[in-house]
């Protein structure tokens, strides 16, 4: 486009193939500002928009998008090995993708998914260490990083009573921050500090199912949520005051996609008060 080429945002979206509201949302967002605007006549001067146009055509995220257009403000060839990855990423993603269809197949065909058989157990109460934050899906597994080690620095080298758990107390993914809670089983002896709380999780019974690595990629991992949210369990006992969680059997990062990671687990209401309600009891 000539620098001096003026374009309405009704005649820039029609080059770029991006709708006047997606380039409204993309300018509240600073994904794609005007290079410059002409506040008489509202007409924008765009230089990134075609690059952005052909990456959304392409399935390519916003905040993907995003981190291409930092690395190409730097240099072209960061801008070309972020793209290389995203690339190498391509199969993964949709092989997510397919197991989330299955899974919906799945639970069309039989009402419930044989890839993701729920159990039910009961939990005892524990003490934990907690550390709580408000944070988006690509947030996640830095904390999670940052959390055991924070759990470990107050252990000095005492072993964990129970398993790393995170727990969900709201939606987390890229548009809603939660809150996430991590929380490590711990002795009597450790005490909080600044950075590590301590409570006690209330004894309880959780419906789950035990997930691999592959199947804990997202967003592959929805259709681990779905199947034990929609369990026969969760929907006859509802009503417990825990939200649901990541109970982790091994590092992610230690593992092959083949190896069970952790329990996707929701906890459930009390079944006495269930009798209790009219029709069940």
């Amino acid at each position: 486009m000539d620098d001096d080429e003026k374009l309405s945002i009704g005649d820039f979206g029609r080059r770029t193939r991006l709708t006047p509201k997606a380039l409204r949302i993309y300018d509240r967002i600073g994904l794609l500002s005007p290079s410059i605007t002409d506040d008489a006549t509202g007409y924008r001067r765009y230089g990134t928009g075609q690059l952005i146009g052909l990456l959304r055509v392409a399935d390519v995220s916003l905040a993907d998008i995003q981190q291409v257009l930092e690395d190409a403000a730097r240099s072209a060839e960061s801008a070309i090995r972020r793209l290389d990855a995203l690339l190498a990423e391509l199969p993964r993603r949709h092989a997510d993708r397919q197991l989330l269809i299955h899974h919906v197949q799945a639970t069309l065909d039989q009402g419930r998914d044989p890839m993701f058989p729920v159990h039910v157990r009961h939990v005892p109460a524990q003490r934990v260490m907690s550390i709580q934050r408000r944070l988006h899906g690509h947030e996640t597994d830095s904390f999670a990083r940052e959390a055991k080690k924070a759990f470990a620095d107050r252990m000095w080298g005492t072993a964990a009573t129970g398993p790393f758990t995170l727990i969900f107390h709201g939606v987390v993914d890229a548009e809603h921050d939660g809150p996430l809670e991590a929380v490590l089983p711990c002795a009597p002896g450790i005490q909080p500090d600044e950075h590590v709380g301590i409570r006690t999780e209330a004894a309880h019974e959780e419906a789950y199912t035990t997930i691999t690595k592959a199947q804990w990629d997202y967003p592959a991992i929805l259709a681990a949520y779905d199947a034990v949210a929609c369990s026969v369990d969760v929907r006859t006992r509802p009503g417990s005051r825990l939200s649901c969680r990541e109970v982790y059997l091994a590092e992610p990062d230690l593992i092959g996609p083949d190896d069970l990671v952790c329990d996707v687990a929701f906890p459930l209401g009390d079944a006495r008060v269930r009798l209790k309600k009219p029709g069940l009891g």
